[in-house]
């Protein structure tokens, strides 16, 4: 082991990582692209001028106008100022990075404060020329599913000495976090010489007195915040609700060209806010597993003391953390700890301070004695709550039916009911998100739990309790359409928290009057009938002039200066793609990282074991296989997958198991898989009573390395 011969027949399977984006996979230690210049200006320059820059963009501001559509889509218009310094006319291209699931919907371009809208025009993706004074945009649709989009602006014929203001306007679904719509604006990214040394940010329509935020920070007394273009930056403003209902949406028919039968259709889901029930009994589950961040739980602790403060004095709590197995974190007592109870605070801080984090993720075990202390003995609490505050990661081996099934045994043994469940994820790495597909979103739709996806750290101290309206999960996520209309893809599995899901489709003939959408939260059956809202077909693209005639310009259709090359285009979309994808590093674990911890952690600890067994039979023998389940740096779960012992022996079974949770690695960067590891061994007996026996790897099995997913469909095949 550990020699170059043991490398023979070690294979690594990496097929698809769950959660993570196909660019994303790699075999070893992988690193994302690094972000390229999202926006770039390209500008018509003279042979004999080179390295001048005759066109700057002087200004970029973004107008976020809030609207009345209850979050199903906002006003964005991007405004900036074109100025040509150059002695004569110029064209120029400036291709720019959008927010992602925004539309182009209008166009609009101004000289000395007139505004000008423009008009829908053909495109004609070719080289050629056009009027002076006349601009053009086109979207670029996304480089793959869940990128950014674009937007390619070219403007002919920009006046000498003379400043052209261009407004795109954009139609952008936002996300729901916090109780604040958010949309991210992408970084423009790193080169900016001929870009705005700032960016510009304001939010209007809101109600007097309220705030809008540019990453969390308010802008108080000031009408415009500025920001740094080479950042990403959320801007957030107070979510307002025209529609209750758990399931809210909308459903936009789009015609197709005169003449034709057919069109476009899109739907936009959501989960809409949810009634809260006021608690009268809270216990806190804390994960204490080696994945989740350092800092966790002293953010985890302000969470819970600032929601202490906040609930009525009579409710009770209690807390208990889990790893492997749960424990306590408050000391017997005989009645539950009042929130306003000091003595049980400081303990629980004193453990939280401690920050003990161990191998092991028994998610059911942790939810069966939470639901039991969720409704002590000689009380009669009649909303008991249970709040998981986790990092999301599960073994693979921890599914839906399972927890259900653990959660339901004990509840019927010790006579109660199951009590509401709200999980907390705290992870940056699904701020963007977290799909239903994911395992924790999966648990909480089979226990018709709430998730909340805010990062601790981002949890107000002055709105603790708005966690408690967390939507539940929703589930059996399905759009019933008519034969003459079809999704281009299908739809996920459901929705959870914030998240938008955005379906789009084509159909023939007429579009429905209206599409129903079905789901299941917390139980039950949801259904919701979603009227037909028609528009105008979405255009190639937009014109607007700031000289001669928008019915000339609209009739000739969008081309490109004959000198902007192809490769111009390339370099432009490949840094709006790069700009879509995150920009640190993510490392990824191989079969020779975790050969070398096996080998120094795992496989010395079986041989101490096999010693062991073979002083209580000379005879004992055969083959092991254990199995790991991996993520971030922690042991989730350890077992012995399968064994052909000559004998039975429960104690070594029970010895080579804990020899399983010694496996020791790090932690990838950013790397949220969780693998799988299959450790073939061979126990060899000893030829006498006076030499040892021997514990090898089986050189003619595989070490088998899979991601969660992976290892599910070779369990079932």
């Amino acid at each position: 082991m550990g020699s170059s011969a043991s490398l023979n027949g070690v294979k690594l399977a990496l097929l698809r990582a769950r959660g993570a984006l196909p660019w994303a996979l790699a075999l070893g230690l992988a690193a994302a692209l690094a972000v390229a210049s999202a926006d770039q200006l390209d500008v018509e320059v003279r042979e004999d001028e080179p390295g001048y820059q005759p066109v700057q963009e002087l200004s970029y501001e973004v107008f976020v106008e809030t609207g009345s559509e209850h979050g199903v889509a906002a006003l964005v218009k991007l405004r900036i100022a074109l100025h040509n310094g150059a002695a004569s006319s110029r064209d120029a291209v400036h291709t720019m990075a959008l927010p992602r699931t925004a539309e182009i919907v209008g166009l609009a371009v101004a000289t000395g404060g007139d505004w000008k809208p423009g008009g829908a025009t053909a495109l004609h993706d070719e080289s050629g020329r056009r009027d002076p004074g006349t601009i053009w945009v086109r979207p670029i649709e996304p480089d793959r599913l869940g990128g950014l989009p674009g937007a390619e602006l070219v403007a002919f014929g920009l006046q000498p000495d003379t400043t052209v203001q261009v407004e795109l306007t954009l139609r952008v679904v936002p996300t729901l976090r916090s109780g604040r719509w958010e949309i991210d604006m992408p970084a423009r990214g790193n080169d900016l010489s001929r870009l705005a040394a700032d960016r510009r940010v304001l939010v209007r329509g809101l109600p007097s007195g309220q705030s809008f935020f540019v990453d969390d920070v308010a802008n108080g007394d000031q009408p415009v915040m500025i920001t740094s273009p080479g950042d990403t930056v959320t801007v957030a403003w107070p979510a307002r609700f025209a529609e209750r209902g758990t399931l809210v949406g909308r459903y936009d028919t789009l015609p197709g060209p005169a003449g034709f039968d057919d069109g476009r259709f899109r739907i936009v889901l959501r989960l809409g806010e949810s009634a809260a029930t006021t608690p009268d009994h809270v216990v806190f589950v804390l994960d204490r597993s080696k994945s989740t961040a350092p800092r966790m739980h002293r953010e985890a602790l302000r969470v819970i003391e600032r929601m202490l403060d906040t609930l009525p004095a009579t409710t009770t709590w209690d807390a208990i953390g889990f790893a492997r197995t749960p424990e306590p974190l408050l000391a017997p007592r005989g009645a539950p700890a009042k929130v306003r109870d000091g003595a049980a605070r400081r303990e629980l801080a004193s453990a939280l301070d401690a920050n003990r984090r161990h191998q092991g993720t028994d998610l059911a075990a942790a939810l069966v004695e939470a639901s039991v202390r969720a409704q002590p003995k000689h009380t009669k609490k009649k909303r008991p709550l249970v709040v998981v505050i986790t990092d999301g990661m599960l073994p693979n081996s921890t599914t839906p039916e399972s927890v259900r099934r653990s959660l339901e045994a004990s509840l019927a043994r010790s006579r109660v009911r199951r009590p509401e469940v709200l999980f907390l994820v705290d992870d940056p790495l699904f701020e963007a998100g977290l799909s239903a597909e994911h395992p924790v979103a999966a648990v909480a739709a089979e226990l018709g739990a709430r998730i909340g996806l805010e990062t601790l750290s981002e949890v107000p101290d002055d709105d603790v309790l708005e966690l408690l309206s967390a939507p539940r999960v929703l589930g059996d996520l399905d759009v019933d359409l008519p034969a003459n209309m079809v999704l281009e893809r299908d739809p996920p599995a459901g929705l959870v928290a914030g998240n938008v899901a955005i379906l789009h489709g084509h159909y023939l003939g007429k579009a429905a009057p209206r599409v129903v959408v079905r789901g299941r939260a917390g139980g039950k059956k949801l259904q919701q009938k979603l009227r037909a809202h028609p528009g105008p077909a979405q255009a190639d693209a937009l014109v607007a002039v700031t000289a001669g005639t928008l019915g000339d310009a609209v009739a000739e259709g969008f081309v490109r200066p004959p000198w902007h090359r192809f490769r111009q285009q390339r370099i432009a979309r490949q840094g709006i793609a790069q700009s879509g994808r995150r920009s640190q590093q993510r490392g990824y674990l191989d079969d020779k990282i975790f050969r070398n911890y096996l080998t120094t952690r795992v496989l010395p600890r079986a041989r101490v074991c096999y010693n062991h067994a073979v002083t209580r039979d000379l005879t004992q023998g055969g083959r092991v296989v254990l199995e790991m389940e991996v993520g971030k740096g922690e042991v989730m779960a350890a077992r012995v997958r399968s064994s052909t012992l000559l004998h039975t022996d429960e104690p070594l079974v029970s010895c080579l198991t804990e020899a399983a949770w010694a496996l020791d690695v790090p932690a990838g960067k950013m790397d949220d898989n969780v693998y799988v590891i299959r450790y073939p061994l061979v126990l060899t007996p000893p030829k006498s009573d006076r030499s040892p026996g021997h514990v090898e790897r089986n050189k003619d099995e595989v070490l088998q390395i899979l991601l969660g997913e992976d290892a599910r469909k070779d369990d079932a095949g």
